[in-house]
């Protein structure tokens, strides 16, 4: 069997990795270079607590993927014999008010409710641990679970493992149709050719609903990087703010990151660069005068409940997995389970019925 996945991101390869050790034939398609999309201009947290999610399938989704996350790292070091970061670092959201704060310890208690771990720490102990906080900052949660891992050493890692292990990449090359028979799958056709196959996974990103008719739509970010001392920063920083992101093995500390919907914009901008510089000054106020080391932006897939769009179609042998938001990275390898699962095994998942593209039908 052969399976075109369109879209060269963290799903996409991560499908497409899977499917190839399982024995199939994968022919992978993007528009630009596999590996260098959205998913490289990521921060790479895995952060189901920090961000807040609510009780429900959504929040039991991300759990589960970030409880999978080591095991999926360890594989791809053995695949490709390359560290991709992962951290258990766990992150911390701090409260810059008082309502702030009884927000936090609100969240804080539904989760102990449902059995998940989490601490409040006082200002007065954060000032043992960091030498300069911002003078707002009333203390903050501690989620021990969260994690992250550097997204870009993970894309490094794919697109090595389906170069090394000749996975048939068609790059630079757009999608411009899918292409039909009789209600069923039989090729995309690209702005240079038609690639035929037995099944499509659509895995383009912000990019799928140009491809299919489906409600994904881009949402912008800015993200910045600065100098920070090697292991002066031990966990993730994610606040109202801004998320400050350091990196384990070397000294960058990532910056993210705004939110905008105008559509497919370029470039960053004065008030998003802005946002993210004073985001971390109002955190920690001796960083001003650190290097900036890189300015970037990307667009995160949205759908209008930001939450995926996984499973069938309504076209016999064509998938969809996409609309992740800002969880790509860290729904990959449940994102994989359940897609392969569903083709392969042929084994439906209970998460394929609450993100069907049909919710949006009603």
């Amino acid at each position: 069997m052969r399976i075109v996945v369109v879209g060269g991101g963290i799903i996409g390869l991560s499908i497409s990795r899977e499917f190839h050790k399982l024995g199939y034939e994968v022919v992978v398609v993007d528009k630009g270079e596999i590996g260098k999309g959205a998913s490289w201009v990521a921060g790479g947290m895995l952060a189901p607590q920090s961000e807040g999610l609510e009780p429900g399938i959504f929040l039991d989704f991300c759990l589960e993927s970030r409880d999978m996350y080591q095991a999926f790292t360890k594989e791809i070091f053995v695949d490709t014999g390359l560290d991709v970061g992962y951290w258990k670092s766990g992150i911390f959201c701090p409260a810059f008010s008082l309502e702030e704060k009884v927000q936090l310890l609100q969240k804080l208690t539904m989760y102990k409710n449902l059995g998940l771990s989490g601490e409040w720490i006082d200002r007065e102990d954060l000032e043992k641990r960091f030498s300069s906080l911002g003078e707002d900052i009333v203390g903050g949660v501690f989620y021990p679970e969260d994690a992250q891992v550097d997204n870009r050493l993970l894309m490094e890692a794919l697109t090595l493992y389906c170069r090394e292990y000749n996975i048939m990449a068609y790059e630079h090359s757009k999608v411009e149709k899918i292409i039909t028979s009789n209600g069923k799958f039989e090729a995309v056709r690209t702005d240079k050719n038609y690639i035929d196959g037995d099944v499509c996974i659509l895995a383009a990103g912000a990019w799928s609903g140009e491809i299919a008719d489906i409600p994904v739509f881009p949402i912008k970010g800015e993200m910045s990087a600065v100098d920070i001392k090697k292991g002066e920063l031990d966990m993730v920083f994610f606040s109202s703010k801004a998320y400050l992101i350091p990196r384990k093995d070397y000294s960058r500390l990532v910056i993210g990151a705004t939110e905008e919907k105008v559509g497919f914009k370029d470039g960053n901008t004065v008030k998003g660069v802005l946002k993210l510089l004073n985001g971390l000054i109002q955190t920690f106020p001796h960083m001003r005068d650190r290097n900036i080391q890189e300015m970037w932006y990307g667009y995160r897939p949205a759908t209008p409940d930001l939450e995926p769009i996984l499973g069938e179609s309504d076209i016999e042998g064509l998938f969809y997995a996409t609309g992740h938001h800002r969880n790509g990275i860290l729904l990959a390898p449940i994102t994989v389970k359940v897609i392969t699962d569903l083709i392969h095994k042929r084994e439906k998942s209970e998460y394929l019925e609450s993100f069907s593209y049909k919710r949006f039908l009603k």
